[in-house]
């Protein structure tokens, strides 16, 4: 941004020195000239590079800022102010010619062209011009502002759907607890321990936008561990993690939306459950499956509800075309979730 600034000032100024010393380019073809250099001409050119530079600047900054948008009546009344000062500017650098040019004008009946045409034509110009640059630096700043309006509201939906997720994984362990501590389970105390991890996990751990990979891997630990205390009956519960797979830094509670649903479908009071997570390395990012055999089934409870709309958003906010999400029911009665995560373009 600073260096922009700054080349844009360079050529500014570049453009200035050149509407200065263009009148005089004559001289470097045509030596014999010099002699009728003229000190008030050179003069009367300054002031009038001096009077557009403050006018183009003056428009630029202060008045199309302050009235384009909201006042047109006295922003067109300051233009037209600027114009007649340029004028009689004018007027006074003709009126004031040592060489009598204002009564040479009046003699050839170009006085009205010289004073006020000319003048009209060159300082209509230059304020088109100023406008031009002011519309486009407003439009690239209200740009930026759009930019910065759309960041503030990512990362402030991005906040309410993590925190939307986490009561419910809350809600769901403490009545698992709950039903360990009616039983009398000798595990009610390691599974309070858990708890602890678990909380402390969630409130000091996830208030940032990333966490190692390893962190919420281990938070899932403690999840499934609690999950499967309460299982009815004994089954195959597992969670694999793929040597090759690296400690990359991932947005917290992405995956733990698919636990919950595994346990929470593919547990009954009747069968074997079976349910597996599983993690992979993939070429520029990781892999997580879900697998579980569906035992409580139904449709709409399978691929509807909050939890997965919020997943499915924060997806799109935190990984838009990074992410490849599958979820499907095998016709041997499982359910199978894939998702696939770029994470080495972060």
């Amino acid at each position: 941004m600073i260096s922009r600034f700054f080349k844009k000032f360079y050529l500014h100024i570049v453009i200035w020195i050149i509407l200065l010393f263009l009148p005089f380019i004559t001289y470097l073809y045509q030596p014999d000239k010099i002699a009728d250099f003229k000190i008030y001409s050179a003069l009367s050119h300054l002031g009038n590079i001096i009077f557009l530079a403050s006018s183009f600047y003056l428009h630029c900054y202060v008045v199309a800022p302050r009235y384009f948008f909201g006042r047109r009546k006295i922003f067109i009344a300051l233009i037209a102010f600027g114009f007649f000062a340029y004028v009689l500017l004018n007027y006074a650098i003709v009126y004031f010619n040592p060489d009598g040019e204002l009564a040479h004008l009046k003699k050839e009946n170009v006085l009205f062209v010289r004073l006020v045409i000319g003048p009209g034509i060159i300082y209509s110009l230059c304020m088109i011009t100023s406008s031009m640059i002011f519309l486009y630096d407003e439009q690239a700043r209200q740009k930026e502002l759009n930019k910065q309006i759309a960041l503030e509201k990512t990362t402030a939906e991005l906040t309410i759907l993590k925190l939307q997720i986490s009561p419910h994984f809350l809600f769901n362990t403490l009545n698992n607890i709950r039903w360990l501590i009616r039983k009398q389970s000798p595990d009610s105390e390691g599974t309070i321990v858990k708890l602890s991890e678990i909380l402390r996990y969630i409130l000091y751990e996830v208030d940032g936008p990333k966490v190692e990979l390893f962190k919420e891997i281990d938070h899932m630990r403690n999840f499934i561990a609690l999950q499967t205390l309460r299982l009815p009956i004994e089954g195959h519960v597992d969670l694999k993690i793929d040597r090759a797979v690296k400690n990359r830094m991932i947005p917290p509670l992405l995956f733990i939306h698919f636990v919950e649903n595994a346990f929470k479908y593919g547990v009954d009071s009747k069968n074997i459950p079976y349910i597996q997570f599983q993690f992979v390395d993939i070429p520029g990012g990781i892999a997580f499956k879900s697998v579980n055999k569906i035992l409580l089934y139904t449709e709409s409870r399978l691929n509807e509800g909050i939890g997965l709309t919020n997943v499915k958003r924060r997806l799109q906010l935190l990984y838009p075309n990074r992410h490849d999400l599958s979820i499907q029911r095998t016709t041997d009665g499982y359910f199978e979730v894939t998702l696939r995560l770029m994470t080495d373009e972060d």
